[in-house]
């Protein structure tokens, strides 16, 4: 971390860590004075339409459980490969679907995130983001990987950086000291709770900037920082249902992501980040939108099909497990179901017969059937 990087004391200031020859960041506390100009003015209003489209869509919807889970499950992939992780969201749907009793690192690491998001959509009904429920997401997304051995639900106790494993000399930005994260966070939290004469937008948006800049734990910041703009905006009641996956632009844009990030603390550049920020709200509100608009038509249509096919109410269940997960096996109805086999199969040979479903060709395993129609809009792969 290059001192002379560090042109703007807008949003915090360099500070020499205690007997050693290095700089911490420490970030000024919230709030940020804006400039608001006619772009960002008009990307907030732009962006708020975009939202407002997205809850009226989630209004709309007859069964809004069958797309929550899929796409809370695509917004835990997509923020965990920016991390690194490999797990796709059809692997994550074929882990559910086979009902398998183990998972690999990168898969574990997802299926906690969808239980620190789901865990924390809980609390928000009762509670106000605090310090204590970031504590409490954060050690269910380190249990039993990564960073499981790096005090989960606890915050830093000594120095970490980023951009480098082991020399701070060699960091492309070190956060700021362990002293300052607890009154930092605590600050964070009472703007996006109190702080209701400014946008929610900007302040989730800044309080983003803020929680990975001072990087509060030793492991699980970035996965952690994007879960709170989704906690947020749910519970300022902004969009009504989970069905935003905004890591899909920061994924997409990640030297974007970063670097605007960064040029807040280096150049006092507030307003870039914010208009990235919510380029990046619009841009997947707008996809959400149009996803769920293709879903629910699809979802009619083959109501309307099976009707005409068949009056098993059965089937008609097992259609809306589909649009949760759009891979099936005949154990995994007949669990569902809490039936026998030979009626699972039955009801799984109907939605074969009319198309709704295909089967998966492989060597091994029980018959893997696929709904190639909801895979593609979920953009699965």
């Amino acid at each position: 971390m290059e001192p002379s990087e560090f042109k703007s004391e807008r949003t915090g200031i360099l500070k020499r860590v205690p007997n050693t020859i290095f700089d911490c960041f420490e970030p000024k506390p919230l709030p940020f004075t804006i400039t608001y100009n006619p772009e960002l003015v008009n990307l907030i209003g732009n962006t708020n339409h975009s939202l407002g489209k997205l809850s009226e869509a989630g209004r709309k919807l007859r069964n809004p459980h069958l797309l929550i889970m899929p796409y809370l499950k695509k917004e835990a992939v997509l923020s965990s490969k920016i991390e690194g992780t490999k797990t796709t969201l059809s692997d994550l749907f074929l882990h559910e679907a086979e009902k398998k009793r183990t998972a690999n690192d990168d898969m574990e690491e997802v299926l906690n995130y969808v239980n620190a998001l789901k865990f924390g959509l809980a609390k928000i009904e009762t509670e106000k983001i605090s310090s204590e429920l970031i504590k409490e997401m954060h050690k269910i997304l380190l249990k039993g990987v990564r960073g499981q051995n790096k005090n989960p639900g606890s915050y830093k106790l000594d120095l970490n950086w980023i951009g480098s494993s082991y020399d701070p000399m060699e960091a492309k930005f070190i956060p700021c000291h362990p002293e300052s994260v607890e009154k930092l966070i605590e600050n964070l939290t009472n703007y996006l709770n109190e702080h209701v004469s400014e946008s929610p937008l900007l302040r989730i948006g800044l309080a983003h900037y803020q929680f990975e800049t001072i990087h509060p734990f030793r492991d699980g910041n970035g996965r952690l920082g994007r879960l709170l703009i989704i906690l947020f905006l749910c519970q300022q009641k902004i969009i009504n249902q989970p069905l935003l996956y905004i890591s899909a632009f920061f994924e997409k844009y990640k030297e974007d992501y970063d670097s605007k990030l960064k040029k807040v603390s280096t150049e006092g550049d507030i307003e870039g980040w914010l208009k990235f920020f919510l380029s990046a709200i619009k841009t997947q509100s707008e996809d959400a939108v149009q996803r769920v608009e293709r879903m629910e038509e699809l979802y009619g249509k083959y109501r309307k099909l099976l009707l005409e096919k068949s009056q098993s109410t059965t089937v008609q269940i097992i259609l809306d497990y589909l649009f949760e997960n759009p891979f099936i096996t005949i154990p995994d109805v007949r669990e569902k179901l809490n039936c026998y086999y030979p009626k699972a199969k039955y009801n799984v040979e109907i939605l074969l017969e009319v198309g709704i479903i295909e089967e998966v060709k492989r060597d091994k395993g029980e018959r893997l059937f696929v709904a190639r129609e909801i895979k593609e809009i979920l953009d699965v792969n």
